[in-house]
């Protein structure tokens, strides 16, 4: 009898771990592989092939420190524990809330709370925000505004929790001045709206949605950037500025702008003309594909959904062309770089809505993990390999 997709059979899970089915059973019990019943007319089981898998890098991370601990940094095995994301089996969850119904039926700052693990009172303000006051709706901008207010903020040496939090709440209300021109009088999402799409009430849904789906993604380059100054005992608002760092590059968060070029082309001379471009180059369209996700990023195709709603009709048919070509010509699936460009072309807005969108939502993430952090109280310090030339050594 063939196996379910995805499992595998008791032989077969006991063979590749190099154990006894005693020993696989024992694994079963204490949680570690997940089973199921097959179907048939008997009753045994079949055994999860990605818990099977971890089991297996644990195993080769025994027997090899050093190249587990190389490869580990590059989407290999976990490095520290973590309470705060989880992705599993194409699945995205916040503290054990799947992350795409958070998005739907909770707002950011709800969701946020969540990540941070207690109340939040938001610094509300009323009125708009002199342009004089305000710096450029940059990343660099935000990192002078923080600064900025960094300097008059002794709070924010403060490092319990609930300081903690009240500090992150003004940090995200800063950052959301500069990224709209406008106070905060409500929620985010709103004075995003209010300055961007302001003939679009229904905006404020989607805008809040895409906050949520950027709030977190587990130990990636600026989580992890985020944690490390955490640990080094800085303020919420050294954490966030580090993190806007690592976001920066077009390795992260600016992926959204090497997407936002191959839409604009797509838009001028057709989505397969501008994939072909890329193919001539032996290259992929960007903002296609995630290692995490085998099975197509959930984040990229909640949005993809929620932009078709919001386009109109010569948007999403676009939006339709440049998809369905990407995945023919290329068996590409979109992530949450295409699906925030698809938001900001259906809703009209600022050409870098996408990158402000991931650095305010991806600000939750990173406080989130710096709270653990200043709870786990040690300083991040790894080794390094070195592999330069050996010691002089004196001559005689």
């Amino acid at each position: 009898m063939t196996e379910k997709k995805g499992y595998l059979s008791a032989r077969e899970a006991a063979a590749r771990l190099g154990i006894s089915r005693a020993t696989l059973y024992s694994y079963v019990s204490r949680g570690l592989i997940r089973s199921e019943e097959r179907d048939g007319p008997t009753r045994h089981k079949h055994y999860n092939a990605a818990d099977v898998e971890r089991l297996q890098q644990r195993q080769r991370g025994r027997r090899q420190p050093e190249s587990a601990a190389q490869q580990s940094l590059r989407y290999g095995m976990p490095v520290l524990p973590s309470a705060i994301t989880l992705i599993d089996s194409g699945r995205l969850y916040y503290r054990g809330h799947d992350a795409l119904t958070l998005a739907q039926q909770r707002s950011f700052e709800a969701v946020v709370a969540l990540l941070w693990q207690g109340e939040v009172t938001w610094p509300h303000q009323s009125g708009t925000v002199s342009q004089a006051a305000t710096e450029p709706a940059t990343l660099e901008g935000m990192q002078r505004a923080l600064t900025r207010a960094a300097e008059g903020d002794l709070a924010a040496y403060r490092l319990a929790p609930e300081q903690v939090r009240q500090c992150g709440a003004r940090i995200l209300q800063r950052m959301t001045q500069t990224a709209s021109g406008h106070a905060m009088e409500s929620s985010i999402a709103e004075a995003l709206q209010r300055a961007w799409s302001p003939q679009r009430p229904a905006a404020v849904a989607a805008l809040s949605a895409a906050l949520v789906l950027c709030a977190d993604h587990e130990l990636n380059v600026s989580a992890f950037t985020a944690r490390c100054i955490a640990s080094a005992g800085a303020t919420p608002y050294h954490v966030v500025i580090g993190g806007l760092a690592a976001l920066s590059g077009f390795r992260h968060g600016n992926q959204s702008e090497l997407v936002a070029t191959f839409w604009r082309r797509a838009t001028e001379v057709g989505a397969e003309a501008a994939i072909g471009d890329y193919l001539r180059r032996n290259e992929r369209p960007p903002g296609f594909d995630h290692r995490l996700y085998p099975s197509g990023d959930p984040r990229g195709r909640l949005l993809l959904s929620l932009a078709a709603s919001l386009a109109d009709e010569q948007c999403a048919t676009r939006q339709r062309e440049i998809i369905d070509g990407v995945q023919r010509l290329c068996d590409g699936l979109p992530n949450i770089d295409v699906g925030l460009v698809a938001l900001t072309h259906a809703l009209g807005l600022p050409q870098n809505a996408p990158l402000l969108l991931f650095a305010l939502g991806r600000t939750a993430g990173w406080l989130a993990h710096a709270l653990e952090e200043y709870e786990r109280g040690t300083l991040i310090r790894p080794r390094a390999q070195y592999v330069g030339p050996p010691p002089l050594t004196q001559s005689k």
